[in-house]
């Protein structure tokens, strides 16, 4: 991998260092072993066999475990941290306002209220999180999607109406009509990674998936499952939105309670593998990726107040902008151009930090002078 800089006008310098350093899961040994070498279906079928088989977990207990999955860290107007609510921006630090909720609706795969114990697939941590209970409700069974026009329903950070997405896959339009749950944007990866998560580790389910929803996005077959509008979806989310650190936090806290672990969120290419642009490629723990080897640069700009990064897939890659001392002054993600705007920075040295869609940091350091 080559790192340089390009050198043009701007009214900012730019002095730059480059290294890696690779970002690890805590991934057992040869956990994904048998899954070398395979793609589409039989990746699947691989990975299946993997997390199948694990410790099935008491639902109404589900709450206790949040604690451990789904605890957020302390912040000022939560000094002893709060649930991790994906469905609102309610700080609560108790139970009250909160629902155990199946990311996938239970009724999709013939759970009633009640019943959640009566299969592994009811109460799996997986797909279970704590949510406000009136985004859940909500929330309904709808399929996943991008809400047009006026809501029937958002609080700001999750939205249900009408979906307004829209795929061309060369003459043939691709839409779900109907209304759709929309969930936050910084969450839409995770939505994702968890519904290929769940038609994975139950794809002994092909048979049972119930006609309620799920028309929408899932087909009664062991592959490919989802209907053509839903994987590009899916794939969408989960490039745009890549693996967050609480999504690996939280992988690793369940695995300690249930004994295996989201594929998708150790690595989020196995979606490319088994639905996406990768199908026809075999895959291997740890090889780069087709579409991977290339630079990391820092280009100076001719738009002023503004940084540009090229990467592959710049906006699946996070970063930070920090201090010298380390303090972080802004994280987000790049535009689809690789472009963050810098013009707040005053003058003097920074570390920028970058989280590639391949798992690698990439740290800089720049100066910046009005």
């Amino acid at each position: 991998m080559n790192f340089h800089a390009l050198k043009c006008k701007s009214q900012f310098s730019f002095i730059l260092l480059f290294f890696t350093v690779c970002l690890y899961a805590q991934i057992p040994a040869g956990y994904y072993a048998n899954a070398t070498g395979k793609n589409k279906a039989e990746l699947k079928t691989a990975l299946y066999n993997i997390i199948h088989n694990h410790t099935q977990l008491e639902y109404y207990s589900s709450a206790t475990s949040f604690l451990s999955t789904d605890w957020h860290p302390a912040t000022q107007s939560a000094p002893n941290g709060y649930y991790w609510d994906m469905y609102s921006n309610n700080v609560r630090t108790t139970w009250s306002g909160m629902n155990r909720e199946h990311n996938m609706p239970k009724s999709w795969f013939g759970i009633a209220s009640g019943q959640e114990n009566s299969a592994p697939i009811g109460c799996d941590l997986h797909n279970l999180y704590p949510s406000d209970a009136t985004a859940n409700s909500a929330k309904l069974n709808y399929p996943l999607g991008e809400v047009t026009g006026t809501p029937t329903y958002t609080n700001g950070v999750v939205k249900v109406g009408n979906n307004g997405l829209i795929f061309i896959e060369g003459d043939a339009t691709l839409k779900y009509n109907g209304s759709v749950f929309e969930p936050a944007n910084e969450y839409k990866g995770d939505f994702a990674r968890d519904y290929m998560y769940m038609v994975t580790c139950y794809e002994d389910y092909a048979n049972v998936w119930q006609s309620i929803g799920t028309s929408s996005m899932l087909q009664k077959n062991k592959y490919p499952v989802f209907n053509r509008w839903a994987i590009n979806l899916l794939l969408k989310w989960s490039r745009q939105d890549p693996v967050s650190e609480k999504e690996i936090v939280r992988n690793n806290a369940v695995y300690a309670l249930q004994k295996n672990r989201n594929p998708f969120v150790d690595y989020s290419e196995f979606a490319e593998f088994i639905w996406g642009k990768f199908i026809n490629e075999a895959w291997v723990e740890g090889a780069t990726l087709p579409e991977d080897e290339v630079k990391f640069e820092i280009k100076f700009p001719i738009v002023n107040d503004t940084l540009t990064a090229t990467l592959n897939y710049p906006e699946k890659s996070t970063y930070f902008i920090r201090g010298i001392n380390g303090i972080i002054l802004k994280t987000g993600k790049f535009t689809s151009e690789g472009v963050i705007q810098v013009a707040e920075l005053k003058n003097g040295m920074y570390l920028l930090e970058v989280y590639s869609a391949i798992k690698k940091r990439y740290v800089t350091k720049f100066i910046v002078r009005h």
